[in-house]
């Protein structure tokens, strides 16, 4: 089926949206006592377009296209296309798209909605098409970036109330206030042919053939032509726009190809588990793990993964909430290395060559591990932090903590970031989100934080091809609902060495051992059990050591020397679309501390530590699922009551409490608190305050004609408002009042001064005000002015310079509280040009807002 050329897979391509009316795009959220309807912003503080919203009207546009296109069939392959394209929607109906009006029947229209079709039993189909946020551009948000008084004007407060359908009249207390963004704004967005939808697996998708790309991108491009609307109150006048895809720079081509085209049928998608062939080249199976004989050294790879947008990964889903964690799960990061690695790192996974830990926040320069769970903050002394395992706790009152911890003194610890982010999920039919069908509101909260984040991926020494670490580098896309608002991030390797066994703990006779990961462990009837005994004779069996040389030991002297927490680890198997079992084990974070005692079997001689076994089990873990990161553990040596050696992390063996005099100074730092509205995109950086250095293009040229109307369109918009505010300002000031109108305006009766109202709309005339004003003030006039007001008024209605003065505004470039102005280029220029262009209005806004003032001074008196 030949054609026009279609888009490229695997290249983020562009699309634009121009708004032609002002927009909302809601949060749902306000601020009680002034704002109703807040618009979504980003980590710039700029509104801006969720992916998903995006994705939303561009599927129902692309819709609209399917059905014209199909005739009256309501399965055509044109609907099977859009399925394919943007993904199946299996809490709709079973076709392959639900549209407007589609399965209603009788009863249900009479009912005025729809009855819920039946959920597809087919698996979920991930989307073919990645559609990303609409932003501004670089350079708008550059701008805007060094101009905090022109930012201030993206929005404006649009006050509205209700009507009463049944008086016509404002009903009575529903006067609201909603935030708008300004018309004008021009959004730029990427979006993705990512290849064939699969449910999933160790391989990467299918390319798509040039056939299936034309298709797409027919259906991409006629449904960009009919979104006109986006986002709050769309129906109301909001939101007019355009949606452009400069990649297309002719569609004449397209269109002359859908009126003769005939599509195939969509590439079906096989949900099944497939079965391994010989096409599937894996090498030789290495020896499972571990050996009997002594094992091979491990190479180490380290990943530094910065996250472009908030990612949501592991979590819990807790009614309409899906809270997602503050790391980024082995399991998640598991896929990615594999299709980076290939069949032989697919081979070492599955024969426990190969160990993903998860991925948590740098803190400082290492890797953070979770906070152990001996420690604790007291609760009436703020700030304070102390380990129960080496500090007498016994009159303290604590509470635990979470985050992360770097290993070494003084105490380091750092929180994540987690943004919230609320969606909803709109009704074809109603037109609003219903609880009917899987629609509804619906929150994530993802991880956002702005800290790197810091992974290992350690292989057996030898089983990789020389410089397997670099293919791991580059840009990644991780976690749930990865094809649209979340989960882009950018990942650097880093090879480093192994460490190195520990001589010291061959005289180690008390351990500490800390759990860095969850941890599964299986009883007797291969069951996951949390039971902490099973985790002293994996130890053992490990470490081979006797069956009782590992005691564990009690709390003593106020001092708890474990503390166990229970986790739950649930999961998908994505490749045949169905859950796993819930696992329980043992949480990250938990301690226990054993004595090494005089075993049976040992011959009255105290058994030792083999440093090389510690090592080994450190980097490979300990339990089930130890490729995905579970089972990390740090072992280290406390000295006991008959002594021993210290050696292992100080932040186990040597801290106690951070009010010591030498760590006072140091208490536990956080991660600065982030904007929690929304993604930082991956090519900006966000707004610091004074001294944050803004790396973004600033050159004005790569601006198109519509960004420089728009900033030229808000910084009139910014002066206007900052002119309404002054004037504010002069009016209430009796002070003010007299510098406008000169002494003796108490004198001049309400009705004369309203005569004012009659020239303001003459100003542009110079001679015809000067005329007016002269006529108004004539001291031969029974009722004349005092002379002092008459002076006044001629200079502030004739002079273009006086009414500056008057509002207190007469710098060389303009506003300069609270913005930097004064160093953008032509500064000076563009303030003077303004000033030319608003005199007349605010002359009008100053005089009127004094009138008013005046006259309820004079009600009040």
């Amino acid at each position: 089926m030949s054609g026009p050329a279609p888009l490229p897979t695997g290249t983020p391509l562009s699309y634009r949206l121009v708004f032609t009316s002002d927009w909302h795009p809601g949060t749902g959220t306000g601020r009680p006592g002034d704002v109703d309807h807040l618009v979504n912003r980003d980590a710039d503080d700029l509104p801006y377009l969720p992916a998903k919203t995006v994705t939303g009207v561009w599927r129902d546009a692309c819709e609209i296209v399917a059905r014209a296109l199909d005739g009256s069939s309501d399965t055509g392959p044109w609907q099977g296309w859009v399925r394919f394209a943007f993904g199946s929607q299996p809490a709709l109906s079973g076709s392959p798209t639900t549209t407007r009006g589609t399965g209603r029947d009788a009863a249900g229209a009479a009912g005025g909605k729809a009855p819920s079709p039946p959920a597809s039993t087919a698996p979920p189909v991930a989307a073919a098409v990645s559609i990303r946020a609409a932003r501004y551009c670089d350079g708008v948000r550059a701008v805007l970036a060094r101009d905090s008084f022109v930012r201030e004007a993206v929005t404006f407060v649009k006050p509205g109330v209700r009507v009463d359908p049944h008086t016509g009249r404002a009903t009575p207390g529903m006067l609201r206030f909603s935030e708008q963004a300004r018309v004008g704004s021009v959004l730029h967005g990427t979006f993705e042919l990512t290849g064939a939808a699969s449910p999933g697996g160790l391989a990467s998708a299918a390319p798509l053939d040039e056939n299936a790309r034309r298709c797409v991108t027919a259906l991409l491009l006629a449904g960009s032509r009919l979104v006109e609307q986006i986002g709050g109150k769309r129906r109301r006048g909001n939101g007019r726009c355009t949606l452009e895809l400069p990649s297309i720079i002719d569609p004449t081509p397209w269109w002359d190809w859908l009126e003769t085209a005939s599509p195939p049928p969509p590439p079906a998608v096989d949900a099944a588990p497939p079965a391994v062939t010989s096409a599937v080249a894996f090498p030789v199976m290495p020896t499972p793990w571990p050996h009997a004989a002594p094992v091979p050294g491990w190479e180490i790879a380290r990943l530094s993964i910065t996250l472009d947008d908030p990612l949501l990964a592991g979590g819990r889903q807790l009614g309409n909430q899906v809270m997602g964690r503050d790391h980024i799960p082995g399991s998640t990061l598991l896929p990615g290395v594999l299709r980076r690695l290939g069949p032989a790192g697919q081979a070492a996974l599955l024969a426990g060559h190969l160990v993903v830990t998860d991925a948590t926040v740098d803190v400082a320069g290492e890797r953070g591990l979770p906070v152990p769970r001996t420690f604790g903050a007291v609760k009436t002394e703020p700030g304070r932090i102390i380990n129960r395992a080496n500090t007498d706790a016994r009159t303290l009152e604590t509470r635990k903590i979470d985050g992360y911890v770097a290993t070494t003194r003084p105490l380091r610890r750092v929180r994540p970031t987690l943004s919230v982010h609320t969606h909803n999920s709109v009704n074809d039919t109603m037109q609003r989100p219903t609880t009917d069908e899987g629609g509804g509101v619906y929150t994530y909260r993802a991880l956002a934080t702005k800290r790197p984040l810091v992974a290992e991926i350690r292989v057996r020494a030898g089983l990789l091809p020389a410089g397997w670490a670099e293919d791991l580098s580059g840009s990644w896309v991780l976690g749930r609902s990865r094809k649209d608002d979340y989960g882009r991030a950018t990942v650097s390797a880093t090879p480093v060495s192994p460490p190195a066994p520990r001589a010291r703990l061959v005289d180690a006779r008390r351990i500490v051992v800390w759990l860095v990961s969850d941890m599964i462990l299986l009883d007797e009837r291969l069951r996951a059990s949390s039971d902490p005994e099973l985790l002293r004779e994996a130890l053992t069996r490990e470490l081979r050591l006797p069956a009782t040389a590992l005691k564990q030991v009690g709390s003593a002297d106020g001092r708890r020397s474990q503390a166990f927490a229970v986790t739950r680890t649930e999961s998908w198997h994505t490749r045949w679309c169905r859950p796993r079992p819930t696992l329980l084990g043992l949480a990250a974070g938990s301690i226990v501390t054993y004595d090494i005692t005089v075993g049976d079997g040992s011959g009255g001689i105290t058994p030792r530590l083999d440093p090389t076994l510690v090592a080994e089990l450190e980097t490979g873990g300990l339990g089930e699922r130890r490729g995905e990161g579970l089972g990390q553990l740090c072992i280290a040596a406390v000295p006991g009551p008959s002594g021993g050696v210290e050696d292992g992390p100080e932040v186990i063996t040597r801290f106690a409490d951070t009010q010591e005099p030498a760590e006072k100074a140091l208490a536990a730092r956080t991660e600065p608190r982030e904007a929690a509205a929304g993604a930082a995109p991956s090519t900006t950086i966000p707004v610091g305050g004074a001294g944050t250095a803004d790396t973004r293009a600033t050159n004005t040229d790569i601006l198109s004609a519509d960004d420089i109307a728009l900033i030229a369109a808000l910084r009139t918009e910014a002066w206007r408002a900052e002119i309404a505010r002054r004037a504010v300002t002069v009016a209430t000031d009796p002070d003010g009042l007299r510098r406008v109108f000169g002494d003796g305006v108490d004198k001049i009766p309400p009705s004369q001064l309203a005569q004012l109202r009659d020239i303001l709309p003459r100003l542009a005339d110079r001679a015809a005000t000067e005329a007016l004003v002269d006529k108004l003030v004539d001291p031969s006039r029974r009722r004349s002015w005092p002379d002092g007001v008459g002076r006044q008024l001629e200079a502030l209605l004739t002079r273009p310079g006086q009414v500056w003065e008057a509002l207190g505004w007469v710098g060389p470039a303009g506003p300069t509280a609270g913005s930097q102005t004064h160093e953008a280029p032509h500064a000076a220029t563009i303030a003077a040009n303004l000033r030319t262009e608003l005199w007349q209005e605010a002359v009008q806004t100053l005089v009127l807002t004094c009138l008013t003032a005046h006259r309820r001074n004079r009600e009040a008196q």
